[in-house]
């Protein structure tokens, strides 16, 4: 009994040790997005995109920003505010990782997979005609709860952020999320699959669309269902 006590307080030692590590390297990156933003040197597109990936993009952290801008809250407060607002969202996704278990019980997990159709010529020689993809996602209440996207050697290719599902008419869905390609963080790119489910499958199409400022809208990939 003593022992199991004493590895359930290390464990929750641990716990918040990591907790305040990841508060502390989120609040630094949202200064670091306002501080350039504050200079003129983002967008305030730029702006919400850094947000985007951070998860952070809400009415809350934006309504800091707006103050802290126009002169109406101080550095002191628009730190604690966002301090707060991270804490709280890291303090629900704790509520639902313990809930995991029940989730997945009660969730629908489809996996299927792609192949390459269209590449267009500023992708280069990254990838090929024919090649393929793999694809997995969890629903929950018509919400994603769990997605990745990976080649066929299992590596993952991009990470979602705030991935949407969206159910449309005759088993017709949609799925829609700003992307990082992993091998170059750099590039702006969105993700988007329409399909359908079909006798407990899915079938449909997968687009990769460039959104960078020079050519904003271009379908760097397509792959559709085996």
């Amino acid at each position: 009994m003593k022992l199991f006590s004493l590895k359930s307080l290390l464990f929750f030692i641990y716990l918040l040790l990591t907790n305040n590590v990841v508060l502390a390297e989120k609040y630094l990156e949202v200064k670091k997005l306002y501080n350039l933003y504050s200079q003129d040197i983002l967008t305030i597109d730029q702006l919400n995109s850094g947000l985007d990936k951070l998860n952070l993009n809400n009415e809350n952290i934006n309504n800091l920003i707006s103050l802290i801008k126009n002169g109406i809250i101080s550095e002191d407060d628009f730190i604690n505010g966002v301090k707060k607002v991270i804490a709280d969202l890291s303090s629900q996704e704790n509520v639902i990782k313990e809930n995991d278990n029940f989730l997945i019980t009660d969730s629908n997990k489809y996996e299927f997979q792609t192949e390459i159709t269209v590449i267009h010529r500023y992708v280069g020689g990254d990838f090929r005609y024919g090649e393929i993809w793999n694809h997995m996602f969890v629903l929950i209440d018509d919400k994603i709860k769990e997605i990745y996207f990976k080649d066929s050697k299992n590596n993952d290719l991009i990470s979602f952020s705030k991935p949407r599902y969206k159910s449309l008419k005759d088993n017709k869905f949609s799925i829609r999320s700003s992307a990082t390609y992993i091998s170059d963080p750099s590039i702006d790119i969105r993700f988007d699959f329409k399909g359908q489910f079909q006798d407990n499958k899915v079938i449909g199409e997968t687009e990769i669309t460039y959104m960078g400022s020079d050519a904003p809208g271009t379908v760097l990939l397509k792959a559709k269902t085996k």
